[in-house]
């Protein structure tokens, strides 16, 4: 069941705050039997997600391993991480406790018919579960038929062992070959990569999702598995890491094709060698900025070093266009290096400006869904802000100083 939320302009808490408040009434008020109410906080629409909640600690078996020593094993760590601040819904993907009917054959016996236990699993899916027969057609339209008992005919343990199973020309009955005993287990059993798995999941309710991941892996990494098993850390955090890879190889992909166009530019490899060198220095200030602000580095700030190196590159380049005017010119060196960096002063803090009073809305992120582009706002405002100091002095500095070494060199 979805809640709807009034406007956040109209509400004087935060939707996690609402979460955290009621979820426990909810719960508490909320009595079936068999039944688990899980409350939090809905995933935002149209961005991709992995898996159904914050956290999920995936734990894989061989099929070797029984399902018993899995579940023991997960529910362990599960109550190692139950006192993790900030987690909530705590629960386990599946549950083996779920009443069912066993049925044992005497493989003896059924050799001794000619039969096999294949045989025997395939008679009973088809009369419990169906099969389907044939399709019927209804204007270009096939619809499948499938073959069942009635639902009546399966009321308890002596309908489940009078299951008939054609033998040649006799028939006989499942009590005949099988026993039929009551047991429990799960209702299915998940797989990936043909290993099976069990996830101990929870979700968020206060903190930062990553730094509560990280609190839960570390719980749980030194308890004993069964043989042939490990842990992954799987939903937001997967996530995070796949964002984290995709956001580099096109960080890296920009540098490249700028590197390139640069070089064909100035046509010489010293310049876009400088620039691409100088590129990494202002993330101190978007780390620095999100540091200040308490804002963990997810896709939008990483959105924003893409943003900020694109903007900075086009600065370097005309700093460095000018400063090369001069030195043809017949100016000195250094007197080019002055010149040129206060002819682009101005310019450039124009161009700060107004970068800076444009991503403020996205900084304060007074309106509503607004605080998913904050982290951008405020990663972008702090590198433009530090790279000031980056494009009057640290980057004619090092051009200053490689130039030099070139002249000297070349002499």
């Amino acid at each position: 069941m979805d809640i709807q939320l009034v406007p956040k302009s109209k509400r004087k808490i935060t939707t996690d705050e609402y979460v955290k408040k009621y979820a426990q009434e909810i719960q508490k008020n909320i009595k079936y039997p068999g039944v688990k109410v899980k409350i939090f906080h809905t995933k935002m629409k149209g961005i991709r997600q992995v898996g159904e909640y914050d956290v999920e600690v995936e734990l894989h078996s061989p099929k070797t391993t029984p399902l018993v020593e899995m579940f023991n094993t997960a529910a362990k760590m599960m109550s190692e991480v139950k006192d993790v601040k900030g987690l909530a819904n705590l629960d386990l993907s599946i549950d083996i406790t779920k009443p069912e009917y066993q049925i044992i054959v005497n493989r003896d016996r059924i050799a001794d018919l000619g039969l096999s236990a294949t045989q025997v699993a395939n008679t009973i899916k088809t009369l419990v579960d169906g099969q389907i027969v044939t399709y019927y057609k209804e204007e270009g339209y096939y619809y499948p038929i499938r073959l069942v008992v009635k639902e009546e005919d399966f009321r308890g343990k002596e309908d489940v062992a009078n299951i008939p199973l054609f033998h040649k020309n006799s028939l006989i009955y499942l009590r005949d070959i099988a026993q039929t005993i009551y047991g429990v287990g799960p209702l299915e059993i998940d797989r990936q990569d043909q290993m099976r798995m069990i996830k101990v999941t929870a979700s968020v309710a206060e903190g930062n999702i990553g730094d509560v991941t990280r609190q839960v892996y570390n719980k749980v990494k030194n308890i004993q598995l069964p043989s042939g098993s490990f842990l992954k850390l799987g939903a937001q955090e997967q996530m995070m890491r796949e964002n984290f890879r995709n956001m580099l190889f096109v960080i890296l992909l920009g540098l490249f094709f700028a590197f390139v166009i640069l070089t064909i530019q100035f046509e010489s490899l010293v310049l876009p060698t400088i620039i691409l060198l100088t590129a990494p220095f202002p993330l101190a200030g978007f780390l620095f900025a999100l540091f200040i602000a308490k804002i963990p580095i997810g896709v939008t700030a990483l959105i924003g070093i893409v943003v900020l190196i694109g903007m900075l590159i086009n600065h370097w380049v005309l700093v460095l266009s000018f400063i090369e005017e001069k030195t043809v010119e017949g100016i000195k060196l250094k007197e080019a290096i002055i010149t040129g960096a206060s002819l682009r002063l101005k310019p450039i803090l124009m161009t700060f400006l107004t970068d800076v009073l444009g991503l403020f809305p996205f900084v304060l992120a007074l309106q509503e869904g607004t605080e998913m582009l904050r982290p951008l706002g405020v990663a972008v405002v702090g590198g433009i802000t530090y790279s000031l100091f980056i494009t009057f002095l640290f980057l004619p500095v090092f051009y200053y100083t490689v130039k030099t070494r070139l002249i000297k060199n070349t002499n």
